[in-house]
């Protein structure tokens, strides 16, 4: 009877050892779960590195810098990259859209000043440069400036610079390549068969192979 009794009691021991053993392991798993989680979520709500902040442009006087040149004589167009403003301008030109667009339309310019000003917008967007176009439209048709302003426009003979000929399949270049096609002021001959081959992207296409070539060479 008493050795019944003393293996009862050391079985009920031995469950209660069980018990207290499994609870200390859980016990121990979940303090390192939610030890994980917490070093989990505090490394992943680490404030970001602030991002770069640029100083902000400060503008260029375009009225005084534009009626400086009035006088100008240019062999190449590629001279006005030694006019440190010009080429600020250049590479700032989305601000200086408006500036050129009150310029124009004042009406108070030559053909130079214009065909600087055709210069300076070669890094506006599409939408920008055809409305930029389009103006230039505008004072050709009221007489304001010739036709060979109006073509220098369209494909100027500058860094390689052609928004137009490289976009001949955005809808807006064709609407104003037709305008100037169907136009009946336009009196070149060469001018006229050159808008066909624009419009086709035959033009843009020639033009980067040549490109490519003379890389090449």
């Amino acid at each position: 009877m008493e050795t019944l009794f003393i293996l009862r009691v050391v079985n009920s021991l031995s469950r209660i050892v069980m018990k207290n053993s499994l609870f200390a392991f859980f016990s121990f798993t979940i303090i390192a779960l939610s030890q994980g989680c917490s070093n989990n979520s505090q490394s992943s709500q680490k404030p970001l590195s602030p991002a770069r902040s640029y100083p902000p442009y400060h503008k260029i006087d375009f009225v005084s810098f534009i009626d400086r040149q009035k006088n100008d004589t240019l062999e190449f167009y590629e001279g006005l990259l030694y006019n440190k403003t010009f080429v600020n301008i250049l590479e700032h030109c989305e601000f200086y859209r408006n500036d050129v667009t009150t310029f124009l339309n004042k009406g108070h310019f030559n053909n130079m000043q214009v065909e600087i000003c055709i210069c300076a917008m070669q890094n506006l967007n599409v939408n920008d440069y055809v409305n930029f176009c389009n103006l230039i439209l505008t004072l050709y048709n009221d007489n304001k400036l010739p036709e060979g302003v109006l073509e220098d426009a369209i494909s100027p003979d500058f860094l390689r610079k052609r928004i137009i000929t490289d976009n001949y399949n955005d809808p807006r270049v064709i609407k104003l390549l037709k305008s100037i096609e169907n136009n009946k002021k336009i009196s070149s001959k060469n001018f006229k068969e050159y808008l066909p081959d624009i419009l086709s992207g035959k033009s843009s296409k020639e033009l980067k192979e040549f490109d490519k070539n003379s890389e090449s060479d």
